[in-house]
């Protein structure tokens, strides 16, 4: 499962009416999502806006990968469980992390049905590189629990995961 070398590291960079809209998706997301009371999962330092505006730059980076569309949507009944369907029909759940040598990392709560592959986006709004990706059964494996100061997650260090091509 490793990275082989020569892999195709895939830097993407937001363009202006992308960001405008990762911006907005982020900010009504968070109003819409604290309005039901869905509970905030802000682990770290980093403010909420600046977790929601990763995360939806990170949807949609990949979302540029796989020539699909982003959800837009920002007023859900219930949350849903991964983020983007590539045009084979694989369910994706995108992880961001402004750390260079970050980890895919999937909370407890996850379960192997909730999505098919999980890919990890490093950077810093606009500018990311699609780090690597990984199923669900091969991340959320009992020896992936690790405890980073927050409690329990799953986590996968880059070198674990696998190449794009």
């Amino acid at each position: 499962m490793p990275k082989k070398s020569g892999a195709i590291i895939m830097k993407i960079t937001l363009n202006e009416a992308e960001q405008k809209l990762a911006k907005f998706l982020a900010r009504k997301r968070y109003e819409d999502n604290r309005a039901k009371g869905n509970p905030d999962g802000k682990v770290g330092e980093q403010t909420n806006e600046q977790v929601d505006l990763e995360g939806i730059s990170g949807e949609m980076v990949v979302c540029k990968m796989f020539n699909v569309y982003p959800d837009t949507e920002t007023n859900y009944e219930e949350l849903p469980k991964y983020d983007l369907k590539t045009p084979k029909g694989s369910r994706v759940d995108v992880k961001t992390t402004r750390y260079s040598s970050g980890r895919m990392l999937a909370t407890m709560k996850k379960k192997v049905e909730d999505c098919d592959i999980y890919v990890l986006v490093v950077g810093e709004f606009p500018s990311y590189k699609a780090a690597g990706w990984c199923n669900a059964k091969e991340l959320l494996k009992p020896e992936n629990i690790i405890d980073l100061g927050h409690g329990d997650v799953y986590a996968l260090d880059q070198n674990k995961l696998r190449a794009f091509k």
